[in-house]
């Protein structure tokens, strides 16, 4: 393998494991244990929010990073030939499109409104902020399934 296309490799498997790792580890770990820590829902906002102050800049470079490198990647190893892994590439930019979209979502609209609650709203945010990161996770997860279905197809076809 040339040393450009595994310097993508890596960064783009990295990124992907950076983003996985933390919004599965955010959403089914984090986020439980601190709910029963804090005695009132209002801390528990409060440390919610305090958490996630500033990162959205950080998920933002590393999704981009994500997504350059896959797209470097694309270039790369192309086959146009191959109808099922077009089919596959298309699929995985569809999940890494989905996830940013979802991203954008929850970080300039979903959180605002959420930082901003009455403590009467919190159980709904809150709800509704864990089916937007269980659908992060889902994302995230679909594009790796896919990318290792991708580096697949060759041994599929032969």
């Amino acid at each position: 393998m040339k040393s450009l296309e595994m310097l993508l490799v890596w960064t783009h498997g990295l990124s992907g494991a950076a983003w996985f790792g933390a919004i599965f580890y955010r959403t089914l770990v984090v986020d439980g244990k601190a709910l029963a820590f804090f005695r009132s829902r209002a801390e528990y906002e409060h440390f919610s929010a305090h958490l996630a102050h500033n990162m959205r800049y950080f998920v933002v470079a590393g999704l981009l990073t994500c997504g350059l490198s896959g797209f470097a990647l694309v270039g790369l190893r192309w086959d146009g030939a191959s109808t099922l892994w077009l089919a596959l590439v298309a699929a995985k930019g569809a999940a890494w499109l989905g996830a940013c979209v979802l991203f954008t979502y929850v970080s300039w609209v979903h959180w605002p409104w959420r930082v901003c609650a009455a403590p009467a709203e919190f159980d709904a945010y809150r709800r509704h902020g864990q089916r937007l990161a269980l659908g992060m996770v889902a994302l995230a997860g679909t594009g790796f399934a896919l990318g290792q279905a991708c580096r697949a197809v060759p041994w599929l076809t032969a």
